[in-house]
């Protein structure tokens, strides 16, 4: 199948596809050029695809704008996961996201998402401090490791 990549640029490929584990790109895979019987893939955002490639707009109809980033407030967490009772994800859209506790008890850990459901991460590693509910937390992509927190916190209260 043939499409172009990025730069605009004709290319043969072997596959078109959406992974799970990518939400939010097109995976496409490639025959390498230099080692007979191997392959690589590249990951292109779905709306350049759509862009690039107008033709080929079926195989991603499904797919209507990738995961938004999320600042939120933690409801609830424990060793692996936190909770937002405010939100209605689709289910494992943030699956690779990094997450961030910007705020808080927790401030400054960042963990992978492995799996979500409609208000709940779960991520790869355990908190080092667990994030409570006067925890705030970013869903981003543009999230490093050396995220600094900004200072500011939801105003603490005792816990019962």
């Amino acid at each position: 199948m043939k499409i172009f990549d990025i730069n605009g640029n004709p290319r043969e490929c072997v596959r078109v596809y959406l992974d799970d584990k990518w939400p939010g790109f097109v995976s496409v895979d490639f025959e390498s050029k230099l080692r007979t019987g191997y392959k690589h893939t590249e990951w292109y955002l779905i709306e350049d695809f759509k862009k690039i490639n107008p033709d080929l707009e079926y195989l991603v109809k499904d797919v209507t704008r990738p995961a938004s980033e999320v600042v939120g407030v933690v409801s609830a967490s424990d060793d692996t996961s936190l909770m937002d009772k405010t939100q209605k994800w689709q289910k494992n859209v943030y699956a690779g996201f990094p997450v961030w506790i910007s705020r808080g008890q927790g401030e400054g850990q960042i963990r992978t998402v492995l799996s979500n459901t409609q208000n709940t991460v779960i991520v790869d590693k355990k908190w080092d401090r667990k994030p409570n509910k006067f925890s705030q937390y970013v869903l981003s992509r543009n999230i490093h490791d050396e995220m600094k927190p900004a200072g500011n916190i939801l105003p603490q209260e005792q816990e019962p």
